[in-house]
Parts: structure tokens; C-alpha cells; sequence
């Protein structure tokens, strides 16, 4: 079946809302192609970090959430993740990539966004501190893809003894979206996805080869710089050319879209992304229902930035999410 769609209807209050959002985004620094080792750090510090509020461990007893953090073994050495327990036993449990293009963010990106999250729908959340990329440190995108598919193994391996639940979702956004969807093929590949509920994939990348609408990108696209945003892409994989960035190793897009979990994805009108998550969504679901929702004046980020449209969003989510638990 296709894709179903599902378009947010805003009131005039939530358009003047996000109208006044995206004017302040409108002055800030956009992530430019030099920024993806030199600048990426100033960038997220003004822009994506100021956004998403430091999370105070008070606010997070009042929640009644209670964080965890350890390092789970991989081939690599160990992945560190940072947990949310919900104020009850978790009815399930989410594993979270973070944001940040491929080269800053943290496991703790989300908190304000997870805490809400295992505060109201009873799921535990488990964020992946995944390796950042950096030409300094010889990091590149196969590491951090290969930290997310080790967490993906132990969470499989080991939700019923630390979480008493094997019902598993898959969330990311941004960069977080594509590498939650690598991780789903790839336990999909080693025959452990039946543990996997569902997928929620904001405003992810799925094709770094470029979609349409990335290499159409202008200078009024705002977060991301719409002129160079093709070729910041390509600089993740120095070492392909267009036909190896659109390798299922990679680019989701291509890869086999059999035996995969149901999904939601979401899509900002004004992302230069879109089109990542609506030829995503369409994919996906030639293997497994996927819906798509469609999010007027919403820019990459959105979520993090505030206001009723973002809320409206999160809601979704929270929603999809809940229906999504078994019984």
C-alpha cells in the first residue's frame, strides 16, 4: 500500500507562531561547507544548542525520569548510552540517535525531548553517544553507523532482563533519522528485527547521493546553507563518487525495503530534506505500513525550536508511538 500522508492543518495563531520562530532563525549562522570539521561546533552552539535548553537534573526528578549512563561492549571498543527511565515499569523501550549532522550532538541532545517522551508515554529511552565524525581523529561515517547497529544488537539482546519489554522503536532525526534507518536494515539483515515495533524518522537523510530538493536548495532555506548542501554531503564520504554515496550501505533509500517495521515519518515544509522523507516514506512502504506527516512552515530542527507547531509534531509522535505499543 502507499504511503499515507497526512498534512498538519495550522490556525492562524500557529503560523504567526512559527512565522516569528523562522524569523529568528532567519539572522543565525547556517552550517556552511567549511562547517561540517571547522565550524560545525560554533554552529550548534548558536543555533541547534541554544534551541534545545540544557536540561537540569531537577527538571528531570520533576519529570520523574531517572537517567543511567554506561558503555555498552562493541567490536570497537564500547558505545557509550545514556538512558531515561519513565516513572513506571517501561511498556517499551526507544532507541534514540541523536542529531547534529554526522559531527557534533551528544546522547544527551534530546533530554528535554526524551523526558517528555518516557514521562508521558511510560517508554524508557535509550540515546546512543555514537563517534562524531573527525578528520583529526580519523572518524568516519561507517563508525558511527557501526555504533548504532551495536546498540541496536544489545538493546534486542538485552531489553527483557534491563526493561522487562522486548517491544523496541527505532527513533532519530536528521542525521539521527539515517542512521535509525541503517540500524533497522541491518538488524534486519541479521534476522533480529522482529523485536522492532516501529521506526520514527524525523526529517532524516536517506540519499547522500541528493534528492531533488537538496540540490535545488536556496539561500532562504534556513539551518541548514541550501547552496552547498549537496556538496557538504558528499564531503561525509570523501573517497565515492555520486553512485557509491547512493549505496545501501549508506543511503537508505536504496537499500532492499523487505521485512522492515512500520515507520513514521516527518517532513518540514521548509526543509531542503523534504524530499529525503517523502521518497523515504513511499519506499518503505512497498515492505511495511508508513505514514508520513507534512509539517507547514517547519524548517530542519524544527522540533527542538519551540512553539505550538513543534508541539503539535511532538504530540504526533507521542501518539503514533502509543498506538504503536502492543496491547
Amino acid at each position: 500500500m502507499p504511503a499515507v500522508v497526512r498534512r498538519l492543518e495550522l490556525t492562524p495563531s500557529e503560523r504567526r507562531a512559527a512565522a516569528r520562530i523562522n524569523a529568528t532563525l532567519g539572522v543565525m549562522p547556517r552550517l556552511k561547507p567549511d562547517g561540517w570539521r571547522l565550524e560545525a561546533g560554533q554552529w550548534a552552539s548558536t543555533t541547534f544548542g541554544g534551541a534545545a535548553q540544557t536540561v537540569t537534573a531537577a527538571w528531570l526528578r520533576r519529570r520523574g525520569v531517572r537517567v543511567e549512563t554506561f558503555r555498552i561492549p562493541s567490536p570497537d571498543g564500547g558505545v557509550p548510552i545514556r538512558v531515561l527511565h519513565p516513572p513506571k515499569p517501561p511498556r517499551g523501550v526507544v532507541l534514540d540517535m541523536h542529531g547534529g549532522g554526522w559531527v557534533v550532538g551528544s546522547a544527551g541532545l534530546n533530554d528535554h525531548l526524551n523526558a517528555d517522551l518516557a514521562a508521558e508515554t511510560g517508554l524508557a529511552v535509550v540515546s546512543v553517544d555514537y563517534r562524531l565524525l573527525s578528520e583529526s581523529r580519523g572518524v568516519m561515517l561507517n563508525d558511527a553507523i557501526a555504533d548504532c547497529a551495536a546498540a541496536g544488537r544489545w538493546l534486542i539482546d538485552n531489553a527483557a532482563a534491563r526493561f522487562g519489554t522486548m517491544d523496541i522503536f527505532l527513533c532519530g532525526q536528521s542525521a539521527g533519522g539515517h542512521l535509525a534507518a541503517l540500524t533497522a536494515m541491518t538488524l534486519r539483515d541479521e534476522n533480529r528485527v522482529a523485536a522492532v515495533r516501529g521506526c520514527v524518522l524525523v526529517y532524516g537523510v536517506y540519499d547522500l547521493g541528493g534528492t531533488p530538493s537538496v540540490r535545488t536548495a536556496g539561500r532562504e532555506a534556513l539551518i541548514l546553507n541550501g547552496p552547498t548542501l549537496a556538496a557538504d554531503l558528499a564531503r561525509l564520504l570523501p573517497d565515492r563518487d555520486e553512485a557509491g554515496r547512493r549505496r545501501p550501505d549508506v543511503s537508505p533509500l536504496y537499500a532492499a525495503m523487505r521485512d522492515l517495521p512500520p515507520a513514521l515519518f516527518v517532513a518540514g515544509d521548509l526543509d531542503p530534506l523534504r524530499d529525503d522523507s517523502v521518497l523515504m516514506a513511499e519506499a518503505w512502504s512497498a515492505s511495511a505500513p508508513a505514514e508520513l506527516i507534512e509539517v507547514p512552515l517547519a524548517p530542519h530542527g524544527f522540533v527542538h525550536f519551540g512553539g505550538p507547531v513543534a508541539a503539535r509534531t511532538l504530540a504526533e509522535i507521542r501518539g503514533w508511538l502509543d498506538r504503536t505499543v502492543p496491547g
